[in-house]
């Protein structure tokens, strides 16, 4: 499922900080209504393993903005757009009410009015689509050198890129389902021109993501369950959410 909420920051200014993926995720777990259901997902999760997914992702801030560079900030200045996707309903429909209930919310310590809610659930008709990216997808494997941990992130181009990005999705799909997925999921870059490097921070780790479009071929039940939890890593901190392009 898919949730988008649309925001107007009083006085027409809300300002962040350049790198705001955090403020959204501590925003997103303060407005699940349930806080049981809101711990369970920030403490446990689902398990694959040593491994935690949490099975939601959120997109960018859309709207008109300014950078100001040397103080690292974003202002908003006019009407936002927000998405947030899950195979969880609980979470979805949790938000849902949460913003249909408040007139204001506050993000960063500022308010901001709610101007319109929506919700949509999506059941794909085919497994080949080509998509855009609405928050980076990232993709990365970690490894020690010299007793220390190194983190290396992998471009669309190189080959390593669509076997990583299976392999997470398989991992999600098992944690959530207990079973393995029956069809391959392949994702690859539709032009690497339009590709568009984001190095960002996630409180003080330095993620490297890209945005831009792709083509994922895979069952079309396959593809709506990336579509509602993001593709490639670090989903629940705002990374991998896509759209499909008509």
């Amino acid at each position: 499922m898919r949730l988008t909420v649309t925001m107007r920051p009083v006085n027409n200014s809300l300002r962040l900080p350049l790198n705001y993926q955090y403020a959204l995720q501590g925003f997103l777990y303060r407005s699940l209504t349930e806080t049981s259901f809101a711990s369970f997902l920030h403490e446990v999760g689902f398990q694959k393993g040593k491994r935690t997914f949490k099975l939601f992702t959120f997109s960018r801030l859309f709207g008109p903005h300014r950078i100001y560079t040397k103080q690292k900030q974003i202002e908003f200045t006019d009407t936002i757009t927000w998405h947030v996707s899950s195979v969880l309903e609980d979470l979805i429909q949790q938000l849902r009410e949460h913003f249909l209930m408040s007139e204001t919310v506050q993000l960063n310590g500022q308010t901001l009015y709610i101007n319109k809610v929506e919700v949509r659930k999506t059941s794909m008709q085919e497994g080949c689509y080509k998509i855009k990216m609405l928050s980076p997808v990232t993709v990365y494997s970690t490894y020690e050198q010299e007793e220390r941990k190194k983190t290396h992130y992998f471009q669309p181009p190189d080959p390593a890129f669509p076997h990583l990005v299976q392999a997470n999705f398989v991992n999600k799909y098992e944690a959530y389902y207990g079973t393995a997925p029956e069809h391959e999921f392949k994702v690859s870059p539709l032009a690497e021109g339009e590709l568009s490097k984001v190095v960002t921070t996630f409180k003080g780790h330095i993620i490297t993501g890209w945005l831009g479009t792709f083509e994922v071929d895979t069952s079309p039940e396959q593809l709506t369950f990336a579509y509602d939890t993001g593709i490639g890593g670090r989903n629940s901190q705002g990374f991998g959410m896509f759209e499909i392009i008509e």
